[in-house]
């Protein structure tokens, strides 16, 4: 992948919802780079001999400096143009089956930037690295073993479920206990219960900064109460519910 932590973002420079028909296009170098999450159409992408194809749901990345001849059907993206201290080589097309909070980063980061409130510029830059960070945790993913992958695909799909626990994790993945928590140790450095309950607490922290009620959240999120949630807060974090909307900012 592009990023891997080594290489940092300087700057935005914008953020842009697009829209366009059918059409070819030849676009010049340009001394930015883009990452762009594609809510509608296809399109082929033909670079240093290289072709390209992405479609809605995936993440298109391309390098500054490089110019591409590109096809694309009726199109709708969200892109984000930035410059590194030192950039990949290659464009780079990113897939996985649940991108809903890639697509809510890119969206965030869409109404920071057309906000122009006061630091917006930093806020667009504190999202962008949120939505590489998350790339890279999907990225790392795909490479687990298979038992592993769908064990982990599982809880993301369902730790906001009160009911899940790690047995019912090993049986949908055809893994035992003990493989499981192994394996988290060596890819995670965490065990399933931690890997869930970060989860939630993160799902539940963005509830309660767009709202929603310390105890709705708790029980949105997975957790059996919202005085379990509280203990659970604190003893974690070393904060309130109340105040886990502003925790690390």
């Amino acid at each position: 992948m592009f990023y891997n932590g080594d290489n940092p973002v300087l700057r935005v420079l914008d953020v842009c919802h697009m829209k366009w028909d059918r059409g070819s296009f030849d676009v010049k170098p340009r001394e930015h780079s883009a990452l762009s999450f594609r809510i509608k159409g296809d399109g082929k992408i033909c670079a240093n001999g290289n072709e390209y194809k992405v479609g809605a749901g995936e993440i298109l990345y391309i390098p500054q400096n490089m110019g591409y001849k590109a096809e694309y059907t009726e199109t709708e993206m969200i892109v984000i143009h930035f410059v590194t201290a030192e950039d990949g080589k290659d464009i780079e097309v990113y897939s996985f089956d649940m991108c809903e909070d890639i697509y809510k980063g890119f969206m965030q980061s869409l109404v920071v930037w057309n906000s122009k409130q006061a630091g917006y510029r930093v806020f667009a830059l504190s999202t962008l690295y949120k939505i590489l960070g998350t790339l890279l945790e999907k990225v790392s993913e795909t490479k687990l073993p298979p038992h592993f992958r769908k064990a982990v695909s599982y809880i993301n799909s369902n730790y906001r479920d009160v009911t899940l626990t790690v047995p019912l994790v090993c049986k949908y993945a055809g893994i035992s206990e003990t493989v499981l928590r192994e394996l988290f140790r060596i890819y995670f450095k965490k065990t399933p219960v931690s890997y869930i309950t970060d989860m939630r607490i993160e799902y539940a922290r963005s509830l309660i900064s767009n709202g929603e009620t310390v105890e709705a959240a708790s029980y949105k999120s997975g957790f059996r109460d919202s005085k379990y949630f509280a203990r659970t807060i604190k003893k974690r974090l070393g904060c309130t519910p109340r105040e886990l909307k502003n925790y690390g900012k």
